[in-house]
């Protein structure tokens, strides 16, 4: 027990340096606790070693150097780039020590799917967090101008509006154009104004003034042809999203063909995604019944009579008849194809 002790005091100095680490800009992620607080030179006569997979301020965990080991247990903490620290622990196989466990981790001493599932959400938030401000700071150094996102502490997303001019950050879009107006003049802020009131849409050049992008009127404040296509893309989704619902809450049935969208059909509030669905509901056709003919087929008819003698005109003198009457008797019969006819259901369009 003493010597899950010491190691306990090594891994608060470890998690404290970690802490300061954090503190003067660091990321959890690329940072480790000092060596001279925390190492396997000083672990290893307490029978412990660090995880190499967990050797960073963000997981660092230290496990027993004994294999089998049944008393000593794997400890740890994680760092979020906010510096909040969780303590881990696994037990060991013997009881004893489980109130050691618990005492330095409470219940993250055992790992349940529901607390691995909270660490890997905390640790793809960090992972995001840190793609978004990486994203931000690498434009804010082109250096740029206009407004890019960087990670919203509040909502835990890359949303929060940022603007900047010229690689400076700038309070609001109204204190970027007035940064732009001291740099270029009255003249320019004229021509700049002239594009808004017109509601131009593409890049504008000019000699004096420079380039920058123009979305249905509004100034974007950059030259980047991306965050031109960006907003541009934005603008279209939610240009058809709006006009998709207003479609769907209307009553008018038919297709829904807005410019730039989707293309989708609607009969009595059921949607279609293609024009064969939409021309068979009862919306696109008017069906109708018709015959029409599905393959041939024998018929038996007759093709004559079988001759026989029903009389006789006249007779010799012996009384043989030497002008019979003939007459039909049974029919002969044949068979030839014809036509076999169905009826089938017809969508004829409206």
């Amino acid at each position: 027990m003493s010597r899950i002790d010491s190691v306990k005091t090594l891994l608060n100095s470890a998690a404290s340096d970690c802490l300061q680490s954090i503190r003067s800009g660091k990321e959890p992620t690329g940072s480790s606790p000092s060596a001279d607080l925390i190492s396997n030179d000083n672990l290893s006569p307490y029978g412990y070693n660090i995880l190499q997979t967990d050797n960073k301020c963000s997981s660092f965990i230290i496990k027993p150097t004994k294999e089998g080991e049944d008393f000593l247990y794997m400890m740890g903490f994680k760092m979020s780039g906010n510096g909040d620290i969780l303590k881990i622990a696994i037990p060991a196989n013997d009881s004893g020590s489980l109130s050691s466990c618990k005492n330095w981790a409470g219940t993250n001493c055992g790992v349940s799917p529901e607390q691995q599932a909270i660490w890997d959400a905390i640790a793809k938030i960090e992972k995001d967090k840190k793609a978004c401000n990486d994203n931000f700071y690498a434009w804010l150094q082109k250096p740029s101008s206009g407004s890019f996102n960087r990670w919203d502490e509040a909502t835990k997303s890359c949303t929060l509006e940022t603007w900047a001019f010229e690689g400076s950050i700038q309070k609001d879009e109204a204190a970027v154009k007035t940064a732009r107006a001291a740099k270029v003049g009255v003249a320019c802020t004229a021509k700049l104004k002239a594009k808004e009131t017109e509601k131009f849409d593409g890049l504008f050049a000019d000699p004096e003034c420079g380039t920058t992008y123009f979305l249905s009127g509004k100034d974007l404040l950059t030259d980047s042809q991306t965050t031109y296509d960006a907003r541009k893309e934005e603008e279209r989704q939610m240009r058809c999203t709006a006009a998709l619902g207003a479609w769907k809450n209307s009553s008018t049935n038919g297709a829904f063909a807005e410019s730039g969208c989707t293309t989708m059909w609607k009969c009595d509030k059921t949607i279609y995604t293609t024009q064969a669905d939409y021309d068979s509901s009862s919306c696109g056709c008017t069906w109708t019944t018709e015959q029409y003919v599905s393959g041939m087929t024998q018929e038996r008819y007759i093709t004559g009579y079988n001759r026989i003698q029903i009389g006789c005109n006249a007779r010799n003198r012996y009384g043989t008849c030497i002008a019979p009457i003939y007459g039909n008797g049974d029919p002969i019969y044949g068979t030839r194809d014809v036509p076999a006819y169905s009826t089938r259901s017809v969508c004829k369009k409206n």
